[in-house]
């Protein structure tokens, strides 16, 4: 059987203060294009469906034409789940009726448990939860971390495994050894105390993941799609693509991408505002979406305005040498970035008192940070 992999849709979002839903219609029209072509027996959308937990409306009408036409002129049906930015009680309402529909959308643990079939491939859909979630799920104590949290979820998927029968996980989380390229992926946890282990999901044929926005292969067996549309700048350079998965009988996996087009692409352009200016007549792509970087050096009288002139479409202005100098403090970040939340703990803990911390005081930190994300979880439960 044959299906095609997307995620990370960020339907709703807004880029540097621009709506980008027309944006996202063209690409969507595209995904839908392609499942036709490619004559595919399921969509799968591995989570980030919306760019945060109440869509706006236009956003919400753009999904649901999208899934009707998947549905009713495709007659494909559709698996998903909510990723870190949707909210699975607004993604999962009415999921039991439109199931009967084609329409499969896992948006609880329960019912992640039961296998999807379709066309001799069990799917299996897990949606996002934290760990604190999926703790108070399973009832296991135990579960502190991501890694575990997808581990006990597995398990329990394991009681509904068919021996011999193809089998596909839909998922949505960061995976060891993933490269992370972009600014616009919320991350799960800070540092690496949100990643799961490759081999995690090796009970799989093929694990479809959302969450990271560059297509990527983790393992032979275990593919990031990507966002379908660039999201940051920090994307420029992305191919963005959807990935066709076609699983044999025997289990057998092979994948290959199909490019999507932007109505108007990210850029990073960067030189001289004269230069830059100059250049514009000739450039065919210059109502793409931009971030120019100035490399003058003197004082510069409305650079953005004489810009915006010929490249309508400049998101942002920086000028390189009043950037430069910040280089130092820059590292720094990215070096606090890639730390565990306990390795800031301890950086903090020894700066201020001069002392390493105490395994009492460190497990007593894991446990508060632990109880603040519950409680950060159930107010934004809450409020919605």
């Amino acid at each position: 059987m044959k299906f095609l992999h997307t995620a990370d849709w960020h339907l709703g979002r807004i880029f540097h203060q621009l709506h980008l839903t027309e944006e996202q219609s063209f690409v969507l029209d595209q995904i839908v294009e392609i499942a036709a072509k490619e004559e595919v027996d399921a969509v799968v959308v591995a989570g980030d469906l919306y760019d945060r937990a109440v869509p706006p409306p236009e956003a919400v009408a753009l999904l649901d034409r999208t899934w009707q036409r998947i549905i009713e002129e495709l007659s494909v049906p559709i698996i998903t789940i909510p990723g870190n930015h949707d909210s699975a009680t607004r993604i999962g309402y009415g999921s039991h009726l439109l199931e009967k529909a084609g329409l499969h959308i896992v948006a609880n643990f329960d019912r992640a448990l039961r296998p999807i079939p379709v066309g001799g491939v069990d799917f299996f859909a897990l949606p996002f939860a934290e760990p604190a979630e999926v703790r108070a799920w399973s009832g296991d104590p135990k579960v502190r971390d991501h890694d575990t949290a997808m581990i006990r979820c597995i398990e329990r998927m394991r009681e509904n495994f068919t021996p011999d029968r193809p089998r596909v996980l839909v998922a949505h989380a960061f995976v060891a050894g993933a490269r992370t390229e972009s600014d616009s992926e919320r991350p799960l946890s800070v540092g690496g105390a949100g990643t799961v282990p490759v081999d995690t999901f090796d009970d799989f044929h093929y694990t479809a993941l959302g969450h990271l926005h560059a297509a990527q292969s983790v393992s032979d067996r275990c593919l990031y799609s990507g966002s379908p549309m660039k999201y940051s700048f920090s994307e420029a350079k992305h191919q963005k693509s959807v990935t066709i998965v076609e699983v044999e009988d025997s289990g057998s996996v092979s994948t290959f991408q199909i490019p999507i087009a932007a109505r108007r692409d990210v850029r990073n352009v960067e030189g001289k505002l004269a230069e830059l200016v100059a250049a514009a007549p000739v450039d065919p792509k210059r109502d793409d979406y931009l971030r120019v970087v100035l490399t003058d050096e003197g004082a510069l009288l409305n650079a953005i305005g004489r810009l915006r002139e010929v490249y309508p479409n400049v998101l942002q202005l920086e000028r390189r040498f009043l950037t430069s100098g910040s280089n130092k403090q820059a590292s720094q970040v990215a070096q606090r970035q890639q730390a565990t939340e306990t390795e800031l703990f301890a950086s903090f803990f020894g700066e201020v008192l001069e002392s390493d911390p105490s395994l009492a005081e460190t497990s007593l930190f894991q446990e508060t940070l632990e109880e603040l994300r519950r409680f950060e979880s159930e107010k934004e439960a809450a409020s919605q």
